[in-house]
């Protein structure tokens, strides 16, 4: 629902799978313009035809451009017609749909890392020639092709940033939504005036919005169960939920895994309890210690089956054991 006055109005987030699309699209808001989080893949008709989307924003992912499992996204996503950033992962997409050439550098960045920036660039105005910001990443833009030009380079001299010669297109190796990038909200806001926004989304605005969601998906009377990790997506959410529903519809259910901080769980107890959320809590450590998955093929690696989680030591492969179990 529109404030009075409002210009309705929102940038989409096409989510590849990063673990911060969340941060990004909260980083959006916190400058007071509404995003939206939807699947990389989202129909390019959609994207074009719908006017109050002001512009695109391509997240960064964990898979490599060229894995038989990368998020699927559709060829014209690029000729939409509307202003878009592709971070890390979408900044190779960028660059490979416009003639470049992403593969491995000669070194694999990770971390903080001072960069230098080409200041004619529209996305980096406000900022100094020297940045510092977050990289990592294994593959990298080796070639920016023909119609991109490169407004930014790292201090190993791999391509951080590219544009496109004539259409309002970006693309940043780094992560602008973290901290460890220092003006990466500037650079956020950098992009929103391109796209034109108005900046004049609130977080009333916000939640009006998301109670309007959740009561219509839930006209029938249904109950709804929420999963509570503690952190704050999920605690948000249940609040939420107990604010459009009430609590005799609201189920919470936090699971122990047993890979959590030393009395987190009851630490997150505590803190759904305090925003009057009751919480079941399911005591799944004996499970996940045992848990097994498989790998999908990646690369020159076929499918496995990996070790139980509580002797596994790849960060990868707890992530996806946790995920699966």
């Amino acid at each position: 629902m529109d404030s009075p006055g409002s210009v309705r109005e929102y940038v989409v987030i096409l989510d590849a799978g990063s673990q911060y699309g969340k941060v990004i699209d909260r980083k959006i808001r916190e400058l007071n313009v509404e995003s939206r989080v939807v699947p990389l893949s989202t129909p390019t008709e959609v994207l074009r035809g719908d006017h109050a989307i002001k512009g695109i924003i391509i997240s960064g992912g964990p898979s490599s451009i060229y894995d038989d499992d990368a998020p699927k996204f559709n060829a014209d996503l690029f000729e939409v017609g509307k202003p878009l950033l592709g971070i890390c992962y979408g900044m190779q997409l960028l660059a490979r749909t416009f003639g470049g050439t992403v593969g491995r550098a000669a070194v694999r960045e990770d971390g903080q890392d001072e960069i230098w920036m080409d200041l004619s660039s529209p996305l980096f105005k406000g900022l100094g020639s020297g940045e510092k910001v977050l990289l990592t990443h294994g593959d990298s833009i080796t070639d920016s092709g023909p119609q991109l030009k490169v407004v930014e380079r790292s201090s190993a001299n791999i391509i951080a940033a590219v544009q496109h010669q004539q259409l309002p297109l970006f693309g940043v190796q780094f992560r602008p939504e973290v901290e460890l990038t220092e003006h990466g909200m500037q650079i956020f806001k950098n992009f929103l005036t391109l796209c034109g926004c108005h900046f004049n989304f609130t977080m009333e605005d916000r939640e009006m919005v998301e109670l309007r969601i959740i009561r219509k998906r839930t006209a029938q009377g249904q109950k709804v169960l929420c999963l509570a990790s503690g952190g704050v997506d999920s605690t948000v959410c249940a609040v939420l939920l107990l604010k459009a529903l009430g609590p005799e519809r609201v189920v919470c259910v936090h699971i122990d895994h047993g890979f959590m901080r030393l009395r987190e769980t009851e630490e997150v107890v505590a803190a759904l309890k305090e925003a009057r959320v009751s919480v079941v809590v399911v005591d799944a450590r004996a499970q996940f210690a045992e848990a097994t998955t498989e790998m999908p093929a990646r690369r020159k690696c076929a499918p496995y089956r990996t070790g139980k989680l509580c002797e596994v030591t790849d960060p990868e492969e707890k992530r996806v054991i946790i995920g699966n179990t």
